[in-house]
């Protein structure tokens, strides 16, 4: 069925169960659910057109009112308190019907959406688990504070008021079925801010970043074929659908920010990813009405992909889009993928992905000034005669050498340099003192390039480098060229 006929059904059974019975909310105002501590939330649904809804909050003894418009729909602001684990409830009274919701906390509620390295349960996919799943499963405590809502995928042609997924605790039962970036991501946020954390995933594996845009900012480009039939099957190759669908419907649930996991859908259209996120935070930005929230990416793993550089254009993308973007953050994976996942578009360790995550907003969101967050970045290339001097930044104390993985390295490895040819050869890599701050220099070199005009680290589809900085954090892979071949 088409669609935009399924929404009007739907709609239709909504209104009418309202017009026949008492308030009719939407699936994510729920039992169990988190709000967003000292906002102003909202808190909407359907009644019989034209009636007087009340409503009061266990933690305020103020009652509100509403009259409901023709259709019936309501929307109301109530301010939020503190953070806490007591739990509250809500009642809407039409008429003499009442409907509650209960077992509600009040802390920080963050939106988690991109596609199959955020969508990735706890269950992994064939031949993909996640490590140590079953140990972070039978912990998994009701009482934790952490509550998660999994949205259905849902695609719509239009933008959509309604969507499907209700809040759950995180229990052995519900967890295995949850995002584990996300999960891990509470689990730290929970430990160390003490409070309720909420986790709405919003994600589909194989969508790109034009599903979650508006078709305003679609149309702005031209790299993407938008007269190109796709089938319903396929339905996550669609621009803006996941947008209509699976995030629209949200904008009215007050969050504290984002975290975006996606990135290997537009591999192949790298050229134009930095400048699309950006349009695409505005837009979410704009859509929730609430500031320039905190918006945190993370890089798409290191895998062998079919052209030799593609995938490593599309990760300097995003790390160019975080500097773009406002109140943004990045999280490098370079250091997390072994030899044997180089084929593998979901590697298992989630759990550092999860805590860097959450390490960036508790520092960056939250003001934890103590966590060392800093990933080393690239920043100046000097050449001296047939040497190449690079100099970076975020070094966090000086650079080292460091691996979680078995790379069996005791030197510098992921090097690369080219002459005026630019020809690419593996190059050799050693480390400059650099004063009272430790090591922010490496020189590189080969015998084969006399006159060096680039270099490269780690900047493959697949290459997993060594260099950490003080922080035990990767060496963001980077090139000092910006050559097409």
């Amino acid at each position: 069925m088409n669609p935009i006929k399924i929404l009007g059904v739907f709609v239709f059974f909504f209104t009418a169960q309202a017009a026949m019975s008492k308030v009719v909310l939407p699936d994510m105002l729920s039992d169990n659910m988190v709000l967003q501590q000292n906002s102003y939330i909202k808190l909407w649904g359907i009644a019989k057109p034209n009636k007087c809804v009340k409503i009061r909050t266990s933690w305020s003894d103020k009652e509100y009112k509403y009259c409901t418009k023709k259709d019936g729909s309501f929307l109301i602001s109530v301010k939020t308190p503190n953070a806490s684990f007591t739990s509250h409830s809500i009642a809407f009274q039409e008429g003499k019907s009442i409907t509650r919701i209960s077992n509600i906390l009040i802390g920080e509620v963050w939106f988690c959406s991109g596609q199959s390295n955020m969508e990735m349960t706890f269950k992994g996919f064939n031949n993909q688990p996640i490590e140590n799943a079953e140990k972070i499963i039978s912990e998994a405590d009701p009482n934790s504070g952490i509550r998660m809502l999994r949205v259905k995928r849902i695609g719509q042609e239009a933008p959509s008021k309604t969507a499907e997924g209700k809040w759950m605790l995180s229990n052995p039962q519900n967890v295995p079925n949850f995002s584990a970036v996300a999960y891990f991501f509470a689990l730290k946020m929970r430990k160390e801010l003490n409070i309720p954390i909420g986790l709405i995933n919003s994600s589909w594996g194989g969508s790109s970043v034009e599903g979650w845009m508006n078709r305003d900012l679609v149309d702005n480009y031209t790299d993407l074929d938008l007269k190109q039939e796709i089938p319903d099957n396929e339905n996550w190759k669609k621009p803006c659908i996941m947008y209509n669908g699976m995030l629209k419907p949200f904008t009215e649930y007050v969050v504290k920010g984002f975290l975006w996991y996606q990135g290997e859908a537009n591999i192949d259209r790298y050229a134009t990813y930095a400048d699309k996120l950006k349009d695409m935070v505005t837009l979410w930005r704009y859509e929730w009405g609430l500031g320039n929230l905190p918006f945190y990416i993370v890089e798409i793993a290191p895998c062998i992909y079919d052209d030799p550089v593609d995938a490593a254009k599309l990760r300097e993308a995003q790390y160019k889009a975080s500097t773009m973007i406002e109140n943004a953050g990045f999280v490098s994976t370079n250091d997390l993928v072994g030899p044997e996942e180089a084929k593998t578009v979901h590697p298992k360790l989630k759990l550092p992905i999860g805590e860097r995550l959450a390490n960036s907003a508790l520092k960056q969101t939250y003001g934890k000034d103590t966590i060392c967050t800093d990933f080393a970045a690239f920043d100046s290339l000097e050449v001296k005669d047939d040497k190449a001097i690079v100099m970076f930044n975020k070094t966090a104390g000086g650079l080292t050498i460091e691996s979680q993985l078995e790379l069996n390295a005791d030197s510098l490895i992921g090097f690369e340099i080219a002459g005026e040819d630019h020809v690419f050869y593996p190059a050799n890599a050693v480390f400059l003192p650099s004063g009272i701050n430790g090591t922010d220099k490496i020189e590189v070199n080969s015998n084969l390039v006399t006159n060096p005009q680039a270099v490269r680290y780690s900047f493959k589809t697949y290459a997993v480098g060594n260099v950490r900085n003080g922080c035990g954090l990767p060496l963001i892979p980077f090139r000092t060229d910006n050559w097409e071949e």
